[in-house]
């Protein structure tokens, strides 16, 4: 009473934060307040009289009722609150999840994106800082214990989705992720093993589902170095929705800021809009449909083979997803819709290529909860792909000036790809869980038929320990482009193990892992090989202290090797340590700071050693070294800060945001560039120093 305050924070039961919960007096809610991102609250006594209740209460749990003699002496209180719904019910809301939610590593929602220290508001650029992320390429492309994009796969409500970013280069990395945070309601990250109620993957897997209701209609306009946007959710009733949104990228005052540090960019221009509309059209039956366009335009100074020249790419894409879910008694039955058109150019010297690819995916879905332990799903898949390349090639791989010698050549590929599957998982007890799942192709047009399985095993034995085991083999089509215009068969074996410790104020994260990799795959110097192997150690730590104050801290040991030529060799991300930390200082009264730190060794590559002029080419030949990533690039560091604040303004707010990154300008080395006769050598760096800051309008 001293303090004529009380301090505490509202827990779901999963002991997880629980944010905008509604805290107050049974007898003087004005006096009321809200749980900030941490759940942590401070209520002020009332002056008159002692209250009697402390009510906290948030839709979807039961309000709970603490009377004040049993927390007037408690200096910190926890509230725990439960799910508001009846065993009837649960069985309904679960049906909306995933049934492998349970054995996935990490699950975030929308706000768990806007706090990661280097998401940049996007979904996917937030897994870059997970310990089990071992994306090096700056970029947001999903890269997963030490596998590369490709194998990993990006689902939005049920759908594959291809190349999931934005400015996507003829190497298939990308600077941000095709979706905004605003239309996510979950995000689902599986490291290892990825559930096999989805197919075409040998790696990890994301999968994002989009918002299932609005607390509220608002209006967001955003401007910054490099953008203006506009975003709209309308509620249509209690149980549907609308979002509209679109961007306009450019690059004038973006390149007048950072001129210096982005001297090989020379134009970037995108224009982009999405709508996600969700229809509850009846008490079991729901509709919701997803569709996005984008037109962009870069134009980038870069390298090839002794070779410098403008990378010139326009992208055209249009992604459309609609999902039926109907509901019965202990089930739900889902149909999945998606359909993804890409039209593209992308010219280097002599190099063009212009592509067209169309694709069209479908899946059927059941999901029955025969009891309170056992769930299963079945389902079936079709994906038509079909991708047409009409390209100008050099005539000599390494001669790519633009008066070089050329061919053209013109590639059609299309596959049908069946796929039929079940999954299955069973509480043991109350603390083992255990999930098994099996999926098979049905063979066309001669493929060659495969079974990939799987198995999981939980162990939970509080809400504060957990040890996940998991198992499979896998298999997946690779992505054709002009230099690899085929649908490889890949095939990959899985061990992990993940160990979790979830307190109040920490949580602690380790795993132990194993893969091997089998097919055509790509090395760096565009060498390929058909066999990879990994074996990875991770730890991450999250620490709060104080009300205000975040330490994020996580290390990764990879061993990674290729196979050549029948020898093992030390792979291009091979490295002893990929250390990741921040800093974060969020007070929603003064200021947000997040910085954030990443160090690692550069990464492994094949020199050239030496070259030969031909007379034929007219160009020199170079020579690799005859030992597979025998080299390594500079050691990597990059330090970079975030500094954003919000000014309410009655019911609307404006939100102030600026960038530093790179603040210390390291000069981190990314690759060699050489002259014409490869006697000389200079290096290519990632990206210096660069501001970025800009303002969120927000009206309700």
């Amino acid at each position: 009473m001293s303090q004529n305050l009380v301090r505490g924070r509202v827990l779901d039961q999963n002991a997880q934060a629980v944010f905008a919960a509604n805290v107050y007096w049974k007898k003087h809610p004005q006096l009321g307040v809200t749980s900030n991102f941490q759940g942590e609250f401070s209520i002020a006594l009332p002056k008159s009289e002692e209250p009697e209740f402390l009510i906290i209460s948030f839709i979807g749990f039961k309000s709970k009722s603490i009377p004040w003699g049993e927390i007037k002496d408690r200096e910190f209180i926890d509230v725990r609150l439960e799910s508001a719904c009846t065993e009837l019910q649960s069985v309904t809301v679960f049906g909306k999840d995933p049934i492998s939610e349970k054995f996935s590593v990490l699950k975030m929602e929308k706000l768990d994106v806007y706090l990661n220290p280097v998401s940049s508001g996007d979904p996917l650029k937030a897994i870059t800082f997970l310990p089990s992320s071992t994306n090096t390429d700056e970029m947001a492309n999903p890269a997963i214990r030490g596998s590369s994009p490709d194998k990993s796969r990006v689902l939005l409500n049920g759908v594959p989705v291809l190349k999931p970013v934005r400015n996507s280069q003829i190497n298939g990395i990308g600077n941000f992720s095709l979706f905004n945070t605003e239309i996510i309601h979950k995000q689902y990250v599986y490291a290892s093993n990825p559930p096999l109620t989805y197919g075409n993957t040998s790696a990890g897997m994301v999968e994002i589902e989009t918002v299932r209701s609005l607390d509220e209609n608002a209006l967001q306009i955003s401007t910054s170095l490099a953008n203006v946007g506009l975003f709209v959710s309308q509620k249509i009733n209690d149980k549907s929705l609308i979002q509209v949104y679109g961007n306009r990228q450019f690059l004038d005052f973006f390149l007048d800021v950072n001129r210096k540090s982005m001297e090989k960019l020379n134009e970037f221009k995108s224009v982009d809009a999405g709508v996600n509309l969700k229809l509850q059209v009846s008490k079991s039956v729901s509709i919701n449909t997803f569709n996005y366009m984008i037109d962009e335009h870069y134009d980038v100074d870069s390298y090839q083979f002794a070779h410098r020249n403008q990378s010139i790419a326009d992208n055209q894409r249009l992604i459309s997803i609609s999902n039926l879910h109907v509901k019965t008694r202990k089930g739900l039955l889902s149909t999945n819709i998606g359909y993804d058109i890409t039209n593209g150019k992308y010219r280097f010297g002599n190099l063009y290529s212009k592509n067209k690819n169309r694709i069209l995916y479908a899946s059927v879905n059941f999901k029955h909860q025969f009891s309170e332990k056992l769930q299963a799903q079945v389902g079936i898949k079709e994906a038509y792909k079909h991708y047409q390349f009409n390209d100008s090639v050099p005539k000599y791989y390494y001669n790519v000036s633009p008066d070089a010698p050329n061919f053209y050549q013109k590639t059609t590929l299309d596959q049908h790809h069946l796929e039929t599957y079940l999954f299955g998982s069973y509480q043991l007890s109350g603390k083992w869980l255990w999930s098994v799942g099996v999926r098979s192709n049905i063979p066309v047009d001669d493929q060659k038929d495969y079974w990939s399985m799987q198995s999981s095993l939980k162990y939970a034995p509080d809400e504060i320990h957990s040890l996940l085991l998991s198992a499979g083999k896998y298999h997946s089509f690779s992505t054709p482009n002009y230099y690899l215009p085929d649908f490889s068969l890949n095939r990959s074996y899985q061990l992990a193990l993940d160990y979790d410790i979830s307190l109040r104020r920490s949580s602690v994260h380790a795993a132990i892992y194993y893969k091997e990799d089998h097919g055509n795959l790509r090395n760096t110097n565009y060498m390929d090989f058909n066999d990879s192997r990994v074996f990875g150690l991770e730890f991450g730590l999250q620490q709060m202290i104080g009300k205000y104050w975040r330490v994020n801290c996580s290390n990764t040991f990879l061993r990674q090797e290729v196979k050549g030529s029948n020898h093992w060799y030390k792979g291009n991300q091979d490295m002893d340590y990929f250390a990741k930390a921040s800093l974060s200082y969020n007070h929603p009264k003064i200021v947000n700071v997040n910085a954030t730190f990443m160090a690692r060794p550069g990464l492994r590559y094949m020199p050239i050693l030496r070259a030969e002029f031909k007379q034929d080419a007219n160009a020199w030949q170079p020579y690799f070294d005859t030992e597979i990533n025998r080299s390594r690039y500079s050691d990597y560091q990059n330090l970079s800060v975030t500094v954003n604040r919000m000014f309410p303004i009655g019911k609307q707010s404006v939100l102030l945001f600026l960038s530093a990154t790179n603040i210390l300008n390291k000069k981190n080395q990314e690759s060699i560039e050489y002259n014409q006769d490869y006697t000389f050598q200079s290096s290519n760096y990632y990206g210096r120093r660069v501001y970025y800051f800009g303002f969120v309008l927000r009206f309700r």
